[in-house]
């Protein structure tokens, strides 16, 4: 007689078309999974895109403020060549001492508008730090100066020193060798002793760092500038000629100045003119949202255009 074999319900095969909830539920959430990942995915390569355009954009943007800023340098140039041309002496009521803010101007591809801020300084009307020291030995003289002009500034004297040393450090003599770069600007000087970025900066207005020994101009020489370089003359007295002379009472030469000041016999210890051949060019462009900024610093000489010494930007 046959019998009925009987499998355990446990190993019975599901019948057709009854899949396990269980499983669907997993097979839905694992889609779910694949979709999220694909998405995260697909946003991240968008958002790389973008910031690769902004990138490209801000780049173009900057590329056009340098190519605008060179223009304005360009600008400087003419500017001071025909100053030069048309006038024997070089004051502050010229057209290159009048400073442009916010000069509107055009990108190269006429799409896009800029903004352009510059001004040209007169670099012979400030001291020249370069004269501190002579093939690498400071120069006791020039250190009075300088502290003369740091007392009436209300800065502390023995810094006139320090610089000497750091512009000595720069230089090579018979008996020394060069210990320290050389100073090319005003910044140059940040970081040593008493000498924080905010004093360097109120120093910029009255103090320049220029590769060869030049004269003061007295057209465009602050009065604390004056007083300072020139023996005899008190601080009161230099506000006094500075104030005539920019009120039109321009210097014709030295002898002028000399015979104005009460002192025309003096011919010595006074290193002063009434033309400067040093200029420093500062200048901005903004354009959307980038920002370019630079400075130089033109040598005007022999009738010819003036020469880029150098450009920071």
């Amino acid at each position: 007689m046959n019998q009925l074999v009987r499998m355990p319900w446990h190993r019975r095969p599901a019948p057709p078309g009854s899949r396990p909830r269980a499983q669907r539920g997993m097979a839905v959430i694992a889609a779910l999974v694949v979709v999220g990942a694909a998405a995260v995915t697909t946003a991240a390569i968008m958002q790389r895109q973008a910031l690769l355009a902004d990138t490209l954009i801000g780049e173009r943007e900057r590329t056009q403020a340098d190519w605008l800023l060179r223009g304005g340098l360009d600008w400087a140039r003419v500017i001071l060549f025909n100053d030069a041309r048309r006038n024997a002496i070089t004051r502050k009521d010229a057209i290159w001492a009048q400073p442009i803010a916010g000069l509107e101007i055009s990108t190269p591809d006429g799409r896009h508008k800029a903004y352009f801020s510059g001004q040209i300084e007169d670099e012979q009307g400030k001291y020249n730090l370069s004269q501190l020291a002579l093939l690498g030995a400071v120069q006791p003289g020039e250190v009075a100066v300088l502290q003369r002009l740091l007392t009436g500034l209300g800065m502390p004297a023995s810094l006139a020193m320090t610089m000497a040393r750091r512009v000595a450090a720069s230089q090579s003599g018979p008996q020394r060798e060069q210990t320290a770069p050389g100073l090319r600007t005003m910044s140059d000087l940040t970081g040593i002793e008493g000498m924080p970025p905010d004093v360097v900066a109120v120093l910029s207005n009255y103090v320049t760092v220029l590769p060869q020994k030049t004269a003061i101009n007295v057209n465009t020489a602050s009065a604390e500038v004056l007083s300072a370089s020139i023996p005899g003359l008190d601080l009161a007295q230099a506000r006094d000629l500075a104030d005539q002379r920019d009120q039109g009472l321009w210097f014709n030469s030295r002898s002028d100045f000399l015979n104005r000041m009460g002192n025309g016999d003096m011919t010595g210890g006074s290193n002063i003119g009434v033309q400067s051949d040093w200029f420093k060019v500062t200048g901005q462009v903004t354009l959307n949202d980038s920002v370019a900024g630079m400075q130089a610093l033109l040598h005007r000489h022999g009738g010819k255009p003036p020469q880029i010494r150098w450009v920071e930007g």
